[in-house]
């Protein structure tokens, strides 16, 4: 009785508390993984047990929209659309007027200077107009021919009058004809613009491409 062994010196531990038997060998080095823990004791033992669980998994892709083609829109609301959006047609376009008169070539619809601060003239159709490209050249043959009125109109604006303008024709569609006519075109540069109109839960939008 005097002398005791080791293993039942083991079960008394120097706090004194009788009867708490500490666990074989190598459980105690696992013995964490079955104890109730709490807060972040819990998570930071899942996140340890289980590293690959701490990355996000990737969020899936949108499901496409169907989109149905909306009412044709005028060529008034057109005109009123690019002078507040010509960025969409090339980035660093802005519009500076629209409606401006030619006389005796009617009126340019919207006058625009890009990123390098030279003039693109802007013809808008509702409608397929192979006469679009003539109405165009004789708005640029009047902007070349009158810069001096231009200077006037626009003073105070950093406009390159030493360039030439280029045209821009919007329409919805273009004739094979008037595409040759504009690709053969060197002076004024000429560019063609489709659009179509589509039905949107709030309205109406307009995407417009490179024809």
């Amino acid at each position: 009785m005097e002398s005791q062994s080791n293993e039942d010196l083991d079960l008394q531990p120097e706090d004194g508390r009788i009867g708490e038997k500490r666990l074989a060998r190598g459980l105690e080095d696992v013995s964490y993984l079955f104890l109730t823990q709490t807060g972040g004791e819990a998570e930071k033992g899942s996140q340890n047990a289980r590293p690959e669980q701490a990355h996000p998994q990737p969020a899936s892709p949108a499901a496409p929209m169907v989109l149905r083609a909306a009412p044709a829109i005028s060529r008034e609301s057109l005109i009123s659309l690019l002078s507040k959006n010509a960025a969409v047609l090339e980035e660093g376009l802005r519009s500076i007027d629209v409606n401006v008169p030619c006389d005796p070539f009617g009126s340019v619809d919207v006058l625009l200077l890009d990123s390098l601060d030279q003039f693109v003239i802007a013809e808008v159709d509702a409608a397929p107009n192979d006469g679009s490209l003539l109405r165009g050249i004789g708005h640029f043959d009047w902007l070349v021919r009158n810069v001096p009125v231009l200077r006037r109109m626009y003073q105070g604006r950093a406009i390159d009058f030493s360039a030439q303008p280029r045209l821009f024709l919007i329409a919805p569609g273009f004739s094979h004809l008037l595409k040759c006519a504009g690709q053969r075109n060197a002076n004024p540069r000429v560019c063609c613009f489709g659009y179509r109109t589509v039905a949107l839960p709030g309205g109406m939008g307009v995407y417009f491409e490179s024809a």
